[in-house]
């Protein structure tokens, strides 16, 4: 894995109108400069790991999470990393946010990737989701699907989702529908919290969006892709939140999304300015808290000796009858 430099900025896409009705226009994108770039190209990953509390079968269960926060460069014909930097590469940020839980006898491991793009692209604005993939292995069997998103008025404009799953009534499916102006990816909403998508509000205001229903609520509970109205909202004064990793001053902000679920995002208010995901709560019982933070190259650390930084970031070897 490489990293590439690129001149970026803290992202802040700037929308005037608090409680702005959904679709009134397109974010405003601004410059990316040396803040973003100092913090997103040091040659370093993000590591957060979260303790999980993930509703599954009627009951919640326990795990643990690992948010991975990264920037590559992409390729934007075919949505993937590029190798090669050809013409047309651009940067995004990345967020692979890996889940595994028990249900039972046997384990859940899931992952889900957000690009979003820090450049105007495909007709989006910077911070735009421009890919949103899952993955989920259990011992039933695994699914893959993903979203590729496009307001390009020739290249494939609107969102194009393909299913790949085990089960007979969803099997192979390639979905396509409009991208109305101004949405976004509810599994970008992390990403949104921290600054890192947008659209960018200020304390006290909050504004309606419409949202791309998550990936894994999609396959876990057998519902189709579609738009939703959500508002986002972003909380006036701070919290002192605790968690396993300390206590921080926290913003806070939230997002209702079609009336039925909500988020709520304690983001750290530190002063070198990373803005991390402390905790996150959701309406069904669905939880991260914090355990550690650190920044390091991961893919550089594949050698037996490399477990040791497993420790750096609350998490243990798993050894023989383990899974």
């Amino acid at each position: 894995m490489s990293m590439r430099t690129m001149t970026a900025a803290v992202l802040s896409l700037t929308l005037t109108s608090t409680s702005a009705a959904a679709g009134d226009g397109p974010w405003t994108p601004q410059t990316y400069g040396s803040d973003f770039s100092q913090t997103w190209h040091d040659g370093n990953a993000e590591m957060a790991t979260y303790n999980l509390t993930y509703p599954r079968y009627g009951e919640l269960r326990t795990g643990t999470a690992v948010a991975i926060t990264v920037t590559e460069p992409f390729n934007p014909d075919k949505r993937v990393k590029s190798d090669t930097g050809g013409e047309g590469t651009h940067n995004v940020i990345k967020l692979n946010l890996v889940e595994d839980f028990q249900t039972g006898l046997y384990d859940y491991n899931l992952m889900t990737s957000v690009f979003v793009a820090t450049s105007t692209v495909n007709g989006l604005p910077a911070g735009s989701p421009t890919k949103v993939s899952f993955s989920s292995q259990e011992w039933c069997g695994h699914v893959y699907q993903q979203a590729l998103f496009s307001q390009h008025k020739t290249r494939s404009p609107g969102v194009r989702q393909s299913v790949h799953s085990y089960f007979e009534t969803e099997a192979d499916q390639q979905i396509t529908m409009s991208y109305p102006v101004g949405g976004i990816a509810e599994d970008a909403l992390i990403m949104w919290a921290r600054g890192l998508a947008g659209p960018s509000i200020g304390p006290g205001e909050s504004i309606d969006a419409p949202v791309y229903r998550s990936m894994a609520l999609q396959r876990l509970l057998h519902v189709p892709g579609k738009w939703e109205d959500a508002t986002l909202s972003r909380q006036s004064e701070p919290e002192t939140v605790s968690t396993p990793a300390g206590n921080f001053e926290c913003e806070v902000f939230t997002a209702e999304v079609a009336g039925v679920r909500t988020y709520t995002f304690y983001i750290d208010r530190a002063e070198d300015g990373d803005r991390r995901l402390v905790k996150l709560a959701r309406s069904d019982g669905y939880a991260m808290e914090l355990t550690a933070v650190e920044r390091m190259p991961y893919w550089q650390l594949n050698r037996n000796a490399d477990e040791k930084k497993l420790k750096e970031i609350g998490l243990e070897r798993r050894g023989e009858g383990t899974m």
